[in-house]
């Protein structure tokens, strides 16, 4: 009986120290900045770590846990999309489908891809349950069915990226694992998170179609970058920006879309990786990750790069040899393919 008795009363203890969910709803925009925790109690190797922002090619933000990235306490939620505004850049889910389980990255960026959609709502913080804290609630993002939610998986160097996993879905990448996460607001200032009733226009940015042709000058290597480098000088023409799915495993080069060599150099420039390969032996040549040059003779159909303006925006990593230029994306590779001796040498018009 007094064991019984015990139990009931530790039971009543720990609904006491619940904390206490307001019934009023919060607002769909909270205007004082703040920055984001990421939660999953289980999961010590996320659990109450912080939201980076990783400056990308085109001024677009990729979204990592830490060591990469900036730590940034000026986000705030616009009509429930996080926006962050120093930038002009707000999250959105587009790119970087990952064959292996259906994830999609979630990043920041001022063009017109598909929104996120959070809602803030009161819960109770798991590491002290009788504090209330706000978090951003998943709903769905723009012309998409709702559900789902936000989850991380290892990139490099120790970070995580962040990646959107679909309603419906029960695929897992063995090797390299999406963990669910949830979104915490946690004020930059020292007041109370308040939110407000708000809206924001945007309009959404149109595209004219690229075209190139041989030209007898060497490709920049300074100012803004271009939406590709012309390698047309050298002899490689440019043939969009290719998907691949990396996988950590002992040897991911047969995954690869130009799987038979790669260099990396600190200083790469596509010039130098289209020099490297042709001197390998090689008719097609790839930049990837700024930082990275692929080789082969050939690639697989399934990698064939789309002809669209909006497919470029994937190879957006500015490379780390020429601030000018762009080498590929994260799992993006900037495709060249050698154009034959007294032949055309012309880029794929984009459209």
């Amino acid at each position: 009986m007094h064991r019984k008795s015990a139990v009931l009363l530790a039971s009543a203890a720990l609904v006491a120290a619940q904390c206490t969910i307001p019934e009023t709803p919060l607002s769909d925009t909270i205007s004082a900045p703040f920055r984001l925790q990421v939660q999953n109690s289980s999961r010590a190797e996320v659990h109450d770590k912080y939201m980076n922002l990783f400056l990308a090619g085109g001024g677009d933000r990729h979204l990592f846990i830490g060591p990469v990235g900036d730590p940034t306490f000026d986000l705030t939620l616009i009509d429930g999309v996080i926006n962050w505004v120093p930038g002009g850049v707000r999250a959105v889910i587009g790119g970087e489908f990952s064959e292996v389980d259906h994830t999609t990255k979630l990043f920041m960026t001022g063009r017109g891809d598909p929104r996120a959609i959070f809602e803030p709502t009161y819960a109770c913080n798991p590491d002290d349950p009788t504090e209330t804290q706000v978090e951003l609630r998943f709903i769905t993002w723009q012309n998409q069915p709702a559900g789902g939610y936000i989850c991380v998986r290892h990139a490099f160097d120790g970070s995580h990226e962040f990646r959107y996993y679909p309603p419906g879905n029960d695929l897992i990448d063995v090797s390299r694992e999406c963990i669910q996460v949830t979104l915490v607001v946690r004020p930059s200032g020292s007041g109370p998170v308040t939110s407000t009733t708000g809206s924001v226009s945007s309009s959404t940015p149109t595209s004219t179609p690229i075209t190139s042709s041989t030209t007898s000058t060497a490709p920049t290597s300074t100012g803004t970058p271009g939406a590709f480098a012309d390698m047309t000088p050298l002899g490689f023409r440019f043939l969009g920006c290719a998907p691949e799915e990396r996988r950590v495993v002992p040897s991911d080069f047969p995954g690869r879309t130009l799987p038979s060599v790669v260099w990396s150099s600190g200083t790469l420039t596509n010039a130098a990786c289209m020099s490297f390969c042709s001197n390998a032996g090689y008719i097609y040549a790839g930049t990837e990750w700024s930082r990275e040059c692929w080789c082969a003779n050939s690639y697989a159909a399934t990698r064939q790069p789309a002809t669209t303006v909006a497919s470029l925006a994937n190879c957006n990593f500015v490379c780390s040899g020429a601030a000018g230029e762009y080498c590929g994306g994260d799992a993006w590779l900037s495709l060249y393919e050698k154009c034959e001796v007294g032949g055309p040498c012309e880029n794929v018009v984009f459209t």
